[in-house]
This record gives C-alpha cells, sequence and structure tokens, in this order.
C-alpha cells in the first residue's frame, strides 16, 4: 500500500513539474522572454521531473513486483511502461534544448518554442498513461 501511495504522489506532485515546463515555455516565449532569462526556471523544473519520472518507473516495478509479476503480462501495463520511455526520451530533448538555448541565445523564441511543444508532448503522453492504468483495457 505504502508504493501505491508513493507511485500516486510521484505521480501528482512529480510529474505535474512537466506541465509547468510548458506553462513557463509558453508564456516566456509570449512576452519575448530570453532563454537565457527564463531557464533559471526551466532548469529546475526540468531537473525535478526527471527524478519524478525515475520515481515512477520505480514504484511502477514495485508495484508490479508486489502483485506478482501479474501486471508485466498485461498490455496496458507494457504499453504504459514504452510510453513512460518515450516520455523520458522527450524530457531528454527539453533538457538539451534548454542547454542549447544558453550557448545560442539570438534563437531564444525558436527554443522556447520546441521546449513548449515537447512539454505539451509529455504532458500528453501522461495522460495517456494515466487512462490507461486507470481504464485497463486490455
Amino acid at each position: 500500500m505504502a508504493v501505491l501511495a508513493a507511485h500516486v504522489l510521484v505521480a501528482v506532485l512529480g510529474l505535474g513539474s512537466i506541465a509547468s515546463v510548458a506553462v513557463v515555455a509558453a508564456t516566456a516565449r509570449r512576452a519575448g522572454r530570453a532563454a537565457t532569462e527564463v531557464s533559471a526556471w526551466l532548469e529546475p523544473l526540468l531537473c525535478y521531473s526527471v527524478f519524478s519520472l525515475a520515481a515512477m518507473l520505480i514504484t511502477g516495478i514495485l508495484l508490479d513486483l508486489a502483485a506478482g509479476g501479474a501486471f508485466h503480462r498485461t498490455w496496458w501495463f507494457r504499453i504504459s511502461a514504452l510510453l513512460l520511455v518515450a516520455t523520458g526520451a522527450l524530457h531528454a530533448q527539453a533538457r538539451g534544448a534548454v542547454r542549447k538555448g544558453l550557448a545560442k541565445e539570438n534563437r531564444g523564441e525558436a527554443v522556447l518554442l520546441r521546449v513548449e511543444h515537447i512539454a505539451y508532448g509529455m504532458c500528453a503522453l501522461i495522460a495517456s498513461i494515466t487512462v490507461l492504468m486507470e481504464v485497463k483495457p486490455f
């Protein structure tokens, strides 16, 4: 039961920072902020969320182990795990875009737009995972 509570807490408190990345990038881009100004906000959010993604993976594995491996035989669980890995890959792209944005300040708006799109993509994947976990369609 404690692992389930940890899984839910990480999902709510930890992965919510990914939505914050999208909001900060979009707001800063629309306000004409430089990528270097915004990186002070984006870097900690991305750092925090990478640990949350890892915690989601670990608590998901622990939940499967607690269920005697019953989850990993189901397609909803397998697809959710793949979507979590895809979210991690997008996350790496977002972090890379923020780092490159610091090096090439003249492309600030393009960098922020890229980070915004990636973050919204991560939100869509997390929403899909949530639906799969709750509905368990197959």
